[in-house]
């Protein structure tokens, strides 16, 4: 009698057609024995949503739209709004990277199918349940959350201190990256969907706290960061000096304030620069952007700053305010002194400056991006402490088990796509909470996939990035779309460019089931077993 070992014979039977799958886990999921596993594309990793960027990508390479715009819109309904304003950590961790140094466009591939969707349809929503969720901040993080929440059956009360919602993608983020008509149809799944917004809300005073509480099964704190910070200097308060935030609002409420025409910009992130671009735009001659950093060390995004500079933004590295001049009481120009290092010897953020290095610069308005904090006001004090929020950092639930927060209400400013994941995360530990499960299950555990792998590169070839078509410069007078967006044909050879690096694969114990190879939407995997046993 031969002697057979079972588990080794049944090995490597498992057979994926690389050219049909596209990542996308079902196999994965359905698997009874935990025999699959995904290798995660690193640009999936990288995403702070999870979406299947290597999926909607593959999809399209195939000429396949719409199930390429039914990826995206499985994860987020915000795929129009993430396509222009992302800040792409995805492209970052791109295989590509690694044949010719440059990463699939894979935010504008996201944008090109979203911008193909005519009439944006809703999810509906799982089941009717009891429980209720007040959400107070109608931003990134609040409006994913209630998406989630919605889509799985709770009722939602969205509040915002607002009259609309979306928080800065409505009043800081300007309309020539972010246009207004994006925007209000990627959030009009409010109304449809069931969820109840009521505007001009502000906790502390129109909101309280403890009657939230007593009103709602569940709270989640979304507020943002719109905390002034100040640079503490006299001269500040001139009618002719603007915080940022302020300033971007201004003008997306069609009320711009005259900006003279030479513009000084204080700071060296995206609000920084969408400023100095605005400026520009209502009439500035000279606009001047002094950031602390070296252009290399700015936080914005290095694509703004390329933007802003070809614009005729002067940019004014490694300088800092020390004082403002004044020609009777307003605002004339700005002292700067030069600025050697941003952080002290524990890494810390604590510029250093040589204060006999000064430049003297001219302006009619100064516009002060230097940051913004949470503010805390209407809260109970057990619910911060000397570094913000206080809240576990996986689940986001507050030492209060009703309350959660969420986005740049929890340590400040954060990408727009870093937001709508903890919106997201929150979302789920609240559907937990209410339902009376573990809040901690399955969380920062890649179980099913394998993160740590090298994609087979051996068949791939160079192929330059295809660049966004943008407005010429001399056109960028107004407030009209810089980027145009690809077209079809653009698109789909961009999409090629994917190696298609994620792909499942088995771990030598299949017995046969075969839930994997019915359940496969792609129909890209095949058991191979012997014929009179299938």
């Amino acid at each position: 009698m031969i002697d057979i070992n079972l588990l080794t014979s049944l090995s490597d039977n498992i057979r994926i057609d690389q050219e049909k799958c596209n990542a996308c886990g079902r196999c994965v999921e359905v698997c009874v024995l935990d025999n699959l596993r995904l290798q995660l594309s690193p640009c999936r990793q990288a995403c702070p949503l999870g979406m299947n960027c290597q999926g909607y990508i593959r999809l399209l390479s195939q000429g396949r739209m719409d199930k390429g715009l039914e990826t995206v819109k499985e994860v987020i309904p915000f795929g129009g709004i993430l396509g222009r304003v992302c800040s792409r950590p995805c492209e970052a961790a791109c295989s590509r990277l690694k044949i010719d140094g440059q990463p699939v466009a894979i935010r504008d591939l996201k944008r090109f199918l979203t911008d193909q969707d005519g009439q944006p349809g809703y999810p509906s929503v799982a089941q009717e349940l009891p429980q209720k969720v007040a959400i107070v901040g109608a931003g990134p993080a609040g409006l994913a959350a209630a998406f989630y929440l919605r889509k799985w059956g709770f009722r939602v009360t969205l509040y915002d201190k607002e009259s609309l919602p979306g928080g800065l993608l409505c009043w800081a983020i300007p309309e020539f990256r972010l246009p207004k008509k994006i925007v209000e149809g990627e959030l009009s799944f409010i109304q449809p969907m069931g969820i109840e917004f009521v505007g001009n809300r502000i906790l502390g005073k129109d909101l309280e706290l403890n009657l939230l509480e007593r009103e709602f099964n569940a709270i989640l704190l979304a507020m943002g960061a719109h905390g002034r910070m100040k640079l503490g200097i006299p001269g500040e308060d001139d009618d002719a000096v603007f915080p940022v935030l302020d300033f971007m609002k201004r003008v997306r409420q069609k009320k711009s304030p005259p900006v003279g025409k030479r513009v000084v910009v204080i700071g060296g992130g995206n609000a920084a620069v969408d400023a100095a671009q605005t400026a520009r735009r209502l009439g500035a001659e000279k606009v001047q952007l002094v950031s602390l950093e070296k252009r290399h060390e700015m936080p914005a995004f290095s694509w703004s700053v390329t933007e802003a500079e070809e614009e005729g933004i002067h940019i004014q590295n490694g300088w800092g305010p020390k004082a403002f001049r004044l020609k009777g009481k307003r605002v004339s120009g700005i002292t700067l002194k030069k600025c050697t290092a941003l952080y002290d010897s524990q890494g810390r953020f604590s510029p250093i400056y040589d204060e006999k290095t000064r430049i003297e610069v001219a302006a009619d308005t100064v516009i002060l991006a230097i940051g913004q904090r949470p503010e805390t006001d209407g809260l109970d004090s057990s619910l911060y402490g000397p570094m913000g929020v206080l809240c576990d950092p996986v689940t986001l639930q507050t030492p209060n088990p009703k309350i959660f927060v969420a986005g740049d209400f929890i340590g400040g400013p954060k990408t727009i796509v870093e937001g709508m994941s903890q919106g997201k995360e929150a979302a789920l530990s609240i559907e937990r909470f209410l339902l009376g499960e573990d809040l901690y299950y399955g969380r920062k555990n890649g179980s099913i996939y394998e993160l740590q792998f090298e994609p087979d590169l051996s068949r791939a070839k160079t192929r330059s990035r295809l660049s966004m078509p943008s407005l010429k410069v001399p056109q960028r007078k107004g407030f009209k779309e810089v980027a145009l967006g690809y077209s079809k044909e653009e698109a789909v050879a961009e999409a090629e460019r994917c190696l298609n690096c994620g792909m499942p694969f088995g771990l030598r114990s299949c017995w046969f089931c075969l839930p994997c190879e019915i359940e496969c939407p792609e129909k890209a995997l095949y058991v191979e077993i012997p014929y009179l046993l299938r």
